[in-house]
């Protein structure tokens, strides 16, 4: 990455970009791997604000599964895997933990049946991923 504001002006982009935050440092990555030339303008330091409007969580699509939407879970394990992947060091495996009350749809049963259905749909979710940020298997505690 250059910076030099001078060259704005000297040359022409396929793609300009305004935010160095996580979206549009990502959007940038994605238009220089598909052959654009990029410039990426931010006011601060790039990616000093990390896009401030975000969560900043890359979660596994587990919310998806409660609708049964079956491809954005996996759409959501592929892109953890690929952040996983390619920046490491911007990725923190977060454990959490989720109560369950009485029986039926909030009880243990279903919510056993939901984790290994989620375990089954991203069963390649640590492919090529460092064996410290490896996502484990979910698991109920009684």
């Amino acid at each position: 990455m250059k910076r030099n504001p001078n060259e704005l002006t000297d040359r022409e982009f396929d793609v300009i970009i305004v935010g160095g935050g996580i979206y549009g440092a990502t959007i940038a990555w994605d238009a220089v791997l598909r052959g654009f030339s990029v410039a990426l303008i931010e006011k601060d330091d790039f990616g000093g604000n990390t896009s401030s409007n975000s969560l900043k969580i890359v979660h596994g699509g587990l919310r998806y599964l409660q609708q049964l939407d079956i491809k954005r879970v996996r759409e959501s394990v592929r892109e953890r895997r690929i952040m996983l992947t390619i920046a490491p060091h911007l990725v923190q495996p977060l454990s959490c933990l989720m109560p369950t009350y009485g029986h039926f749809i909030k009880g243990p049963e279903v919510m056993f049946c939901g984790m290994l259905l989620n375990d089954i749909l991203s069963a390649d979710r640590n492919i090529g991923v460092d064996p410290l940020r490896k996502i484990p298997n979910c698991r109920i505690i009684s």
